[in-house]
């Protein structure tokens, strides 16, 4: 039903770089977990749990070049992966190279505007940008490096990295129209390079205590500098429309969790969090600006869990308080989260799953600010201080029948709400010459999905059959009334042989309704 799955490795969560990195022929066994009780998962929903070879001593190395052809004149990905482990200590290594230079993608763009004339009186304007030339470079080289120390009551493991992620060229250009035609056909230019450093630092520490406590804590640090630049003009406007500017985020955040096994099938749980971003932002060019954003968080939470042959219970509350500030105007909330799961198992084949939360939503930084950026000609983009929560419920249920190892079947239903959400609003500008996107709050968001899912095995599993068709029910209240129906269908065959595996795969046309952008 499209939930996150975390990934870990020797019940340590696992980076990309990792499971790029991983041998193969060094896995042991992999879990797919509901819903775990186990505090080194962290209180995740989902979870696969690689089982892993340990090694006494040694290691090994390595490296994955791939190569991307038809795309433009590169786009390769290449990584070394080195691992090498003595006693209790193992260390891992990564450095990776993603190089793009692509002149097959681009996006054109048709705009429907009301506009204003010289007395006030509405008239319509669609613009047509139609791309005919892209060219886009991507860089990207991640560094990481981790030391982990597992004994059988602590494990201890710190990552840091580095990345530099850069687009040096991203331009598009084009044919400019405009719909009635006396407003003229022009060419346009777009550029929108950018470059990014990041600075990581992440830990993870668990420790089995007496009396049957199990204490978990995640801190990490992140820092990330940002240097992009926006360039629009047309044939019409040599001058055009320029907007710099310079980022600087600063991340901390930290979790800690105290489990207590009260028997050996309950226990219960105290969780606190802690976290707060800055963005220190800075405009140049055609609208100049200097801005300072910040979001902070702090919230707790007490849990208990229950687990039988057939039955599994799950509950936690919490209450956390959040603030968000841009500049001298802030705004803060105590909300309550609230999650609640419960799974049956009458016998191996069978399994049913209920799961509800309740929780909220706080707009970001880009939406929130009091800046006014010109995209192009006719539209200027802000957004909105004052906007403040919305609250949301997710709620799923879902079977899964396993007959034989052969054949598996699954079927699911998924609610999602989001109430008073944020959503764009579109007025007049510039005496009506050009149109102004803010945000307001208004109206509610609903999506129910509901689902199946087979796989089936032939010839001893080496060829894999599976389909999930699924069919949403969208409905948005409000100043956007939409209602809509898709139907989507997954469906792909996979063939072993030997080393080598063959795969096709199919998927229907897909249409999604976006709450937040109407």
């Amino acid at each position: 039903s499209g939930q996150n799955v975390a990934v870990y490795i020797n019940y340590i969560p696992a980076s990309a770089e990792e499971i790029e990195g991983i041998r193969t022929a060094d896995v042991r066994r992999v879990e797919y977990l509901d819903f775990p009780t186990d505090p080194r998962f962290q209180g995740n929903e989902h979870v696969i749990n690689f089982i892993m070879q340990k090694y006494e001593y040694g290691g090994y190395t390595k490296a994955t070049v791939s190569e991307n052809f038809l795309a433009g004149k590169l786009s390769s990905r290449a990584s070394v992966y080195s691992k090498f482990a003595y006693k209790r200590m193992t260390y891992d290594l990564y450095a990776g190279a993603f190089n793009h230079d692509v002149k097959h993608s681009g996006t054109s763009i048709i705009g429907d505007y009301t506009l204003e004339n010289n007395v006030g009186e509405p008239y319509h304007i669609t613009r047509n940008e139609i791309f005919d030339y892209s060219h886009f470079k991507y860089n990207q080289y991640p560094v990481t490096f981790r030391a982990i120390y597992d004994s059988d009551k602590v494990q201890i493991a710190n990552t840091i990295g580095f990345n530099f992620d850069q687009s040096p060229i991203a331009e598009t250009a084009g044919n400019l129209s405009y719909e009635p035609e006396q407003f003229g056909k022009y060419s346009y230019e777009r550029s929108e390079p950018y470059t990014s450093r990041y600075l990581v630092w992440s830990g993870n520490y668990y420790f089995i205590l007496p009396r049957n406590f199990h204490l978990s804590i995640s801190p990490g640090i992140n820092y990330g500098h940002t240097d992009y630049s926006y360039r629009y003009k047309t044939s019409a406007d040599n001058d055009g429309i320029m907007n710099e500017s310079e980022e600087n985020v600063w991340q901390l955040r930290g979790s800690a969790t105290l489990y207590k096994a009260i028997t050996g099938r309950q226990n219960a749980f105290l969780r606190a969090w802690f976290g707060s971003t800055s963005n220190d932002v800075s405009y140049f060019g055609t609208s100049p600006y200097d801005n300072d954003f910040s979001d902070t968080y702090a919230g707790a939470a007490l849990g208990y869990n229950f687990t039988n042959n057939r039955w599994n219970v799950s509950t936690d509350v919490a209450l956390q308080w959040e603030r968000n500030r841009i500049n001298d105007q802030s705004i803060s909330e105590v909300y309550p989260l609230i999650n609640l799961s419960a799974g049956f198992s009458p016998s191996q084949k069978h399994s049913f799953r209920a799961y509800f939360h309740f929780g909220a939503n706080y707009p970001g930084a880009s939406e929130k600010t009091p800046n006014i950026l010109q995209q192009n000609e006719l539209l200027y983009y802000t957004g909105n201080p004052d906007l403040g929560l919305s609250r949301q419920i997710t709620l799923n249920l879902s079977y899964n029948w396993m007959p034989s190892n052969k054949f598996s079947a699954s079927a699911f239903a998924q609610y999602f709400g989001e109430y008073n959400l944020f959503v764009p609003v579109y007025k007049p500008y510039n005496n009506g010459a050009a149109i102004l996107r803010g945000f307001e709050t208004d109206g509610d968001y609903n999506r129910t999905q509901i689902g199946l899912s087979f796989n089936y095995k032939l010839f001893n599993g080496n060829l894999q059959l599976a389909a999930s068709p699924s069919v949403s029910f969208y409905r948005m209240t409000g100043l956007f009334d939409i209602t809509r129906t898709p139907f989507t269908c997954n469906a792909s065959a996979t063939y072993y042989l030997g080393n080598f595996y063959f795969q096709a795969s199919y998927q229907t046309r897909n249409l999604t309704v976006q709450g937040n952008r109407g």
